[in-house]
């Protein structure tokens, strides 16, 4: 199995985590590392390593790991222990790319497909949206209060 860590600087990774919860029912085994302020990059790497041995206490798992973004020191932590572990790095987690993730089932799954799930335009999850003030002629009432 294909272990799955949440970096991110503060406790996003820890929030994202608890709305993976509340929409999808279960943690799936994720654990979430956050980047405490005042924290040294020494000190946070050793703590991702330690999370890394405790999901697969052997240093041939694999575990995809999702940060918040490209070059913070979550990210350099993480890709200085592809030193040590194999890892895979995404950045720019969300909450539409963890679901597109574990809904899809994690077993038999190789970390290349993980990754190439995960950044997969249709489960990024970014979509725009323009209103442009006539919303309210276009779209439909919400309401079943037919009074509002």
């Amino acid at each position: 199995m294909i272990n799955i860590i949440l970096v991110s600087h503060g406790n996003f990774c820890v929030g994202l985590l608890d709305s993976l919860k509340m929409v999808a029912g279960d943690d799936y085994g994720i654990k979430a590392v956050p980047l405490i302020p005042g924290e040294s990059p020494e000190d946070y790497r050793e703590k991702l390593s330690q999370t890394i041995l405790s999901l697969g206490d052997k240093r041939d798992s694999e575990t995809i790991i999702f940060a918040d973004i490209l070059g913070g020191t979550p990210f350099q932590s993480a890709a200085y222990l592809s030193k040590t572990f194999n890892v895979a790095i995404v950045t720019g987690m969300n909450l539409p790319m963890l679901l597109s993730i574990v809904l899809s089932g994690i077993e038999g799954q190789t970390l290349k497909e993980l990754v190439d799930k995960a950044t997969h335009n249709d489960s990024i999850g970014i979509k725009t949206t323009l209103f442009n003030g006539r919303e309210k002629i276009n779209r439909a009432k919400l309401s079943i209060n037919k009074n509002r």
